[in-house]
C-alpha cells in the first residue's frame, strides 16, 4: 500500500461509521415516533394493538406500580399482582419480570421522573443511546462494514428499539465481543456478565467465547471466568441480601409463566387444550408452564452441547458464528420469545457473514408475527374486533415460518465465515495440549 493508501482507507471506514450512525438515527427516530403514539392516545378499541405502538416500557410504569414504589426489589414480595392502590385497583409494587442490571436502569429513570410520559421518553433516549454505541462498537469489529446496515436500518430496530430495555444488554454484549476480539479476557468477562445481569442472553454466548479462547492459547481463559462472575455477582448478591424474595421475583415468575403466544409451546398447548382456553384449575393449565420449562431447557442445553462439539471438531473455530448460534437455538426452544427478542441477532448479522437473503426472511417474517399477534389480541374481547379463531390459524403459520427461517439461519451459521476484522495477533503461544487449534478472527 502507499503512503495514501492507510489514510483513504480510514476516511471511507469514518464516512461508513458516519452514515450508518445517520441511519441508525433515522431508523430510531421512526420507531420512537411509532412507539410514541401510545403517550399521546387513549388505550381503547386496541389503539396500542392497532398502531403496533405498545411497549412494556410505559406499560409498565403503571403496570409495575413504579409511580408508587420506584425502585424494584427493594420491597418485592415476590408475589405479583397482590397490591392495590388506594381506588382499589389491582396492580404491583415492589416485584419486576426483570433480572437485577435492568432494574436498576428502571428504578434510577423511574427515581428521577413523575409520570409515565416521561418515563417513557428518557428511557427511549437511554435505548438509543445504547443502539448508537452498539453500532459504533460493531463498526469496530465488522471487516465488512456495509453490512452495518443490518443493524442501523433494521425493521426489527424500527419495531423494537423502545419496545423493552433489551437494548441496554444488546451493548452490554457488543461491548464484551469487541473486549474479547481485543483479546481482553477479564474485561469481555465483566462485560458479558454484567450482560447477564441484565437480561441473561450475553452469558450464554460465553462459551462459545471460552471454548475459542481455550482453542486459541491451549489455556483455559480463567481471567474471563473469573471476569464475569464477579461482575455477575456483584450485581445481584446485595439485592438477594436486601430482599431475597423481591430478587428472586424475576426468576420465579419467568419459570412459572405461562408459554407466550409467539411460540411453538403456546401452539401445540391450543390443540391440546379445548379451544385454546387458560382455565384455572385444569391439568394443562395448572401443569403446562412447569413441564415446558424443563423441556425448553432440556432441548436447549442438548442444542448447544452438539453445536459446540460439532464447532470443536473444526480446524477453525468461528467464535461469533457459533455465538450467533447459540442464541438461534435459545430462541428455537425457549417457551418466551418476546417481540424485542430480535434485537439479540441483529449483531450478528453484521458480525457473521449471513446472506442477505437470510436476514430479508428473518426481517419479514419476524414482523408478520409481532403484525399477527396484534390482530390476534385486537380480537380478543372486549375489544373483540375479527375471527379469534382465523386470527389464532394465522399467528400460528407466522410463528412457525418465523422457527422455519430461525432453522435456515442455524443451517447458514455453520457454513458463514466470521465477518470480523483481527487486530495484529501476539506472537504465538505454544499449546497446551494436542487439543489447541487456531480461531477464525476473520476470513
Amino acid at each position: 500500500m502507499d503512503g495514501r493508501g492507510a489514510p483513504t482507507a480510514k476516511r471511507a471506514a469514518s464516512a461508513m461509521l458516519v452514515i450508518s450512525l445517520a441511519a441508525c438515527a433515522i431508523a430510531l427516530i421512526v420507531g420512537y415516533n411509532i412507539k410514541d403514539l401510545c403517550t399521546r392516545h387513549e388505550w381503547i378499541h386496541g389503539y396500542q394493538y392497532r398502531t403496533l405502538c405498545y411497549n412494556d416500557v410505559f406499560a409498565l410504569y403503571t403496570f409495575r406500580g413504579l409511580d408508587v414504589r420506584p425502585f424494584p426489589y427493594i420491597h418485592g414480595d415476590g408475589i405479583f399482582d397482590n397490591e392495590h392502590r388506594a381506588n382499589g385497583e389491582q396492580v404491583e409494587q415492589g416485584d419486576l419480570e426483570y433480572p437485577a442490571l435492568t432494574g436498576v436502569l428502571i428504578g434510577v429513570i423511574a427515581e428521577v421522573t413523575h409520570d409515565g410520559v416521561t418515563f417513557f421518553r428518557v428511557t427511549s433516549v437511554i435505548l438509543a443511546v445504547f443502539a448508537l454505541l452498539s453500532l459504533v462498537l460493531l463498526w469496530r469489529l465488522a471487516r465488512t462494514q456495509w453490512r452495518l446496515f443490518f443493524f442501523a436500518l433494521a425493521p426489527s430496530l424500527v419495531l423494537y428499539a423502545f419496545h423493552n430495555w433489551d437494548l441496554f444488554a444488546v451493548f452490554l454484549m457488543c461491548a464484551g465481543l469487541f473486549a474479547f476480539n481485543r483479546r481482553a479476557d477479564g474485561s469481555a468477562g465483566v462485560w458479558l456478565g454484567l450482560g447477564a445481569a441484565a437480561k441473561v442472553f450475553p452469558g450464554l454466548i460465553l462459551p462459545a467465547l471460552l471454548l475459542a479462547r481455550r482453542r486459541e492459547t491451549g489455556k483455559i481463559p480463567g481471567r474471563m471466568i473469573v471476569g464475569a462472575t464477579v461482575s455477575f455477582v456483584a450485581v445481584n448478591v446485595p439485592f438477594a441480601i436486601i430482599d431475597r424474595a423481591g430478587w428472586w421475583a424475576p426468576w420465579k415468575f419467568q419459570s412459572s409463566r405461562f408459554p407466550n403466544f409467539e411460540t411453538s409451546w403456546y401452539n401445540i398447548f391450543c390443540h391440546l387444550a379445548p379451544r385454546c382456553e387458560l382455565r384455572l384449575g385444569t391439568f394443562w393449565t395448572a401443569t403446562y408452564p412447569g413441564l415446558t420449562s424443563y423441556a425448553s431447557a432440556a432441548l436447549f442445553l442438548v442444542g448447544i452441547a452438539w453445536l459446540l462439539r460439532a464447532e470443536s471438531k473444526r480446524a477453525i473455530f468461528r467464535p461469533y458464528a457459533t455465538s450467533f448460534g447459540i442464541l438461534l437455538i435459545w430462541l428455537l426452544a425457549a417457551k418466551v420469545y418476546s417481540p424485542q427478542y430480535a434485537l439479540w441477532l441483529l449483531p450478528f448479522f453484521v458480525l457473521v457473514e449471513i446472506p442477505w437473503g437470510g436476514f430479508a426472511a428473518f426481517a419479514v417474517t419476524d414482523a408478520a408475527v409481532w403484525i399477527a399477534v396484534s390482530a390476534y389480541f385486537i380480537s380478543y374481547p372486549p375489544v373483540g374486533r375479527g375471527n379469534i379463531a382465523q386470527m389464532g390459524h394465522i399467528l400460528e403459520a407466522t410463528v412457525y415460518a418465523r422457527y422455519a427461517v430461525l432453522l435456515v439461519l442455524l443451517w447458514l451459521s455453520r457454513r458463514a465465515q466470521d465477518n470480523v476484522f483481527e487486530p495484529g495477533r501476539p506472537a504465538p503461544t505454544p499449546p497446551a495440549s494436542r487439543h489447541a487449534a487456531p480461531v477464525e478472527f476473520s476470513a
